[in-house]
């Protein structure tokens, strides 16, 4: 009876040999940033009373499952936004709450399918590349779509659907035969906005590779109008000796529903280089063209497929170009969106000086910005920022940083605008601190 017993148990050992081994393995991370922001006379009026800080915090942990053979899981939960409520009342003075826990990214991923350079991404993921002059889903929620990767050599390239944006969908299923027989009753319009497309990268050596791009974000905006707006753009970063630049353009093409054609257009030049182990210098021009003629066929206004941000290298540890013309953009975010008037339809040349001591970081900025197009008779000098950053990293583990920016305003403000005599300089800026594990 004794052997039997030992018999089975050692069967059984055998097994779950197997079932042990194929044991996923877990790994655990998270992420937090905490930003306080300050900005003051960021309408340029020296006779209005504007100003605010405010708390902007994300916090998140995460999960990556690797079942092995190329199958991984990951997922994001956490929570980001300006946060403040009163903990007693629950709310902040507008009765809002604060942000609550939700899922930030969540997808599978199969690698190598069959041994093949295919790769496969199903679910919601960071959506971003270049610096988010075509895609950035702004670096807190992740995009909801489909991704099919070839990597083979020196090519690299995401085959790409995306839904950007969806209208209901199930809230209707159901709506003709619920209550009563409606054939009126359902979900047709507005419909889903998607993005699809391509976005590769070919390495011609260790120093160049080129990002050829197309993407396209048809829209179903109302029975009988379909937007359809595309980009199609070539972008080329390298490094030779200790010289680093990058250089990109991109052309819009399409129609926007109403008869008007896109096309609107952004170019990138810049450049760095390291004059010594703690000092740099650098300079970058973008351009995102404007439309001077609101009344044709043509719009020539450059917008992002998403609307994102514009990271400009993440330089402050956050996107957009100087701390105080950030803080004169919809949510301080500097979203390529039509809706910001001082990020699109605009002209940046920058200058920069950067030095490091030990964890110490710092650099000095100075941006000059100008509208791409005016009407007959309009400036287009918005004037000047003068912007510092500093950081310091604790232990290769915790970063505290300060930037702030002062923006002097040009014609553009106070003759196009009419604040003559009454234009004065707009201050931004934040302390940060962040934490990843």
């Amino acid at each position: 009876m004794k052997r039997k017993i030992w018999i089975i148990l050692l069967l059984i050992g055998l097994i779950s040999l197997p079932l042990l081994s194929a044991e996923p393995k877990v790994k655990l991370g998270g992420l937090i940033y905490t930003y306080a922001f300050f900005h003051s006379n960021t309408d340029f009026d020296k006779e209005t009373e504007d100003g605010n800080t405010y708390l902007y915090i994300h916090a998140d942990v995460q999960t990556t499952v690797d079942f092995g053979d190329g199958v991984t899981f990951y997922v994001m939960l956490g929570a980001w936004s300006q946060h403040g409520a009163n903990p007693y009342w629950g709310v902040d003075l507008q009765g809002i709450p604060d942000p609550s826990l939700r899922i930030l990214q969540g997808y599978i991923e199969v690698k190598n399918i069959g041994d093949t350079p295919l790769s496969f991404t199903l679910g919601k993921k960071r959506l971003l590349y270049g610096d988010g002059a075509v895609m950035f889903d702004g670096g807190e929620d992740g995009a909801t779509g489909v991704w099919l990767n070839y990597n083979q050599g020196k090519v690299n390239a995401d085959l790409f659907y995306v839904r950007l944006a969806q209208s209901h969908g199930i809230a209707y299923v159901g709506a003709p035969f619920y209550g009563g027989y409606n054939p009126g009753a359902y979900d047709g319009y507005p419909g889903n906005i998607n993005l699809m497309g391509i976005y590769s990268t070919i390495t011609l050596s260790k120093s160049l590779n080129i990002q050829p791009y197309l993407v396209f974000r048809p829209w179903n905006i109302a029975p009988g109008y379909h937007a359809n707006p595309m980009w199609i753009g070539l972008r080329a970063e390298g490094s030779m000796n200790k010289l680093s630049f990058a250089a990109e353009y991109t052309q819009m093409g399409g129609e926007d529903g109403y008869g008007t054609d896109y096309k609107g257009y952004e170019y990138l030049l810049k450049a760095d280089y390291e004059v010594s182990k703690s000092l740099a210098v650098g300079g970058a021009y973008v351009c995102f063209s404007g439309d001077d003629n609101p009344e044709d066929s043509s719009n020539y206004l450059y917008e992002s497929a998403t609307n994102g941000p514009y990271t400009f290298g993440f330089y402050k540890d956050w996107p957009g170009f100087g701390p105080a013309h950030l803080m004169t953009t919809g949510y301080g975010f500097g979203g390529l969106d039509p809706g910001n008037t001082t990020m699109t339809n605009l002209n940046m040349f920058n200058i920069h000086l950067g030095f490091s001591l030990g964890n110490f970081a710092f650099r000095v900025d100075y941006f000059k910005y100008g509208r791409n197009k005016v009407m007959e008779g309009g400036h287009k000098d918005m004037g000047g920022e003068l912007a510092f950053l500093g950081k310091y990293t604790y232990r290769e583990k915790i970063t505290f940083g300060f930037t702030a920016g002062a923006w002097s305003p040009g014609d553009y403000f106070k003759k196009d605008l009419g604040l003559e005599g009454r234009a004065a300089t707009a201050y931004g800026g934040y302390f940060w601190t962040a934490l990843a594990f």
